[in-house]
């Protein structure tokens, strides 16, 4: 359940990091320096990753990465439709797409270009994930500590409500990935503020004060957009109904309790 669970909610930039790593590699077999060294390189170098590669790839040999030319084509163009189709990248500022002509050397070298400026954006994404992953992996151990030592207290989600809350975060990051009324920071705000969310669910907690924070923000979207904010703070009073659902039963409330706050909403 966990591994699966685990794989369908992995995070987009992680999965185009992925691609790049597969990218990576076969330039490694090939003798042409990596995108991710070529990166960290750059830095070094105190200029961008496009000068750097321009100056490492001159004198490269290209043979053996020829033999690999469709290979990189198939990889590359994963990684585009990643990029382009996931609205989790929407508020990026992608490059263009590599120009590709009749010389495949060229091509190549377009290729690698791209693959490197699409790694850079996506690192900020990346670190998010990361960070949150350890940090979850550190309430984790700690949750597991006080389990053993049966001190503590914990919210359980069942198994069909905690599929629900990745299916419902899901929906709200595509709905605010499209939307026209966010502002890019406002939206980067939320699209992390979800992401933290996502990556920390697990079926027990000592908290569900992130899916109560995102109330607040249905409130301003309210304020802010009136009824064309419905399909959002639809879906986040969902969260806040399975939120409640898993705090009554906790505190041994009679199962058929009703949040009173999200029944007065529901009278205006």
């Amino acid at each position: 359940m966990t591994n699966k669970l685990d794989k369908e909610v992995s995070n987009p930039a992680i999965q185009v990091e992925k691609l790049i790593r597969k990218f990576d590699n076969i330039l490694a077999v090939a003798g042409v320096p990596q995108v991710n060294q070529s990166i960290v390189a750059s830095k070094k170098e105190n200029t961008s990753v496009l000068d750097y590669l321009g100056k490492a790839l001159e004198t490269m040999s290209y043979a053996k990465l020829q033999h690999k030319y469709q290979q990189i084509v198939e990889l590359v163009a994963e990684i585009v439709a990643n990029v382009e189709e996931e609205p989790y990248f929407n508020h990026l500022k992608l490059p263009p797409l590599p120009d590709v002509g009749h010389n495949n050397t060229k091509n190549l070298k377009e290729f690698i270009g791209y693959v490197a400026l699409i790694r850079e954006i996506i690192q900020p994404l990346i670190d998010d994930e990361v960070g949150s992953n350890r940090r979850n992996q550190f309430l984790s151990e700690i949750n597991k500590k006080k389990v053993i030592l049966d001190k503590g207290f914990f919210y359980e989600f069942t198994d069909g409500d905690l599929k629900r809350i990745q299916v419902i975060i899901n929906e709200l990051r595509e709905q605010i990935s499209e939307s026209e009324f966010f502002e890019e920071d406002h939206r980067r705000r939320l699209l992390r503020r979800l992401e933290a969310l996502q990556s920390e669910m697990h079926k027990k907690m000592s908290d569900v004060d992130r899916i109560w924070g995102l109330v607040g923000d249905a409130g301003i979207a309210i304020g802010k957009f009136g009824k064309k904010a419905k399909p959002f703070v639809d879906r986040i009073r969902e969260l806040s109904q399975i939120a409640w659902r898993t705090q009554a039963r906790a505190e041994e409330l009679p199962s058929s309790s009703t949040n009173p706050l999200l029944d007065s909403e529901d009278e205006h």
